[in-house]
C-alpha cells in the first residue's frame, strides 16, 4: 500500500478548500466562545459532543486535538481509494462548511457589534467558499491536463 502525502504538490490544491473550512470551523469555534468560558471552561458554547469534551478540558486541548484531527482527516483522504476519498472529502467539507457557517453571524456581532441577517450572511459566506473551492478545483484540473 502506497502512503500518500496530503501536503504534496499534487494534493495541496485540492485540499485547500477542506483545510479552509476545517480551519475556519476551529477558529470560529474558539473565538466564538463566550467571555465567561475563558474563566471557567465548563461554560462553552458548542453543539458537537466531542468538541464539548475538548472545550471543557480547555482551549489548548481543543486546539491541539483539532489540529491533529485535521492532519488525520487529510491523511485518510489522501490514502483512501477512489471514489471513497472523494466521498469522504466532500462529507468532511460539507460538515465543516456548515459548522463554520453556524458561527458567522455571532462572530460578526462579537467583533463589529452588528446584528446580521443570518441567512444573508451565510449565503455570502458560502459564495466565498464556493469561489475559493472552484478556483482550487479549476487549478487542479488544469494541472491534470498539462
Amino acid at each position: 500500500m502506497k502512503i500518500n502525502n496530503p501536503f504534496s504538490k499534487s494534493n495541496i490544491v485540492i485540499f485547500i478548500p477542506l483545510i479552509l473550512v476545517i480551519g475556519l470551523d476551529l477558529i470560529f469555534t474558539t473565538i466564538g466562545q463566550p467571555e465567561y468560558y475563558w474563566q471557567n471552561h465548563s461554560f462553552f458554547n458548542e453543539l458537537n459532543p466531542i468538541s464539548q469534551i475538548l472545550l471543557s478540558a480547555g482551549p489548548v486541548y481543543w486546539i491541539l486535538i483539532s489540529v491533529l484531527y485535521t492532519m488525520l482527516v487529510l491523511f485518510l483522504i489522501a490514502n483512501l481509494p477512489k471514489p471513497l476519498n472523494i466521498m469522504t472529502a466532500v462529507a468532511f467539507f460539507l460538515g465543516h462548511a456548515w459548522g463554520s457557517a453556524s458561527w458567522v453571524s455571532e462572530i460578526i456581532y462579537k467583533f463589529f457589534f452588528v446584528e446580521t441577517n443570518y441567512w444573508f450572511v451565510n449565503i455570502i459566506y458560502f459564495i466565498i467558499i464556493a469561489i475559493i473551492s472552484g478556483f482550487c478545483l479549476n487549478k487542479k484540473s488544469t494541472e491534470i491536463k498539462e
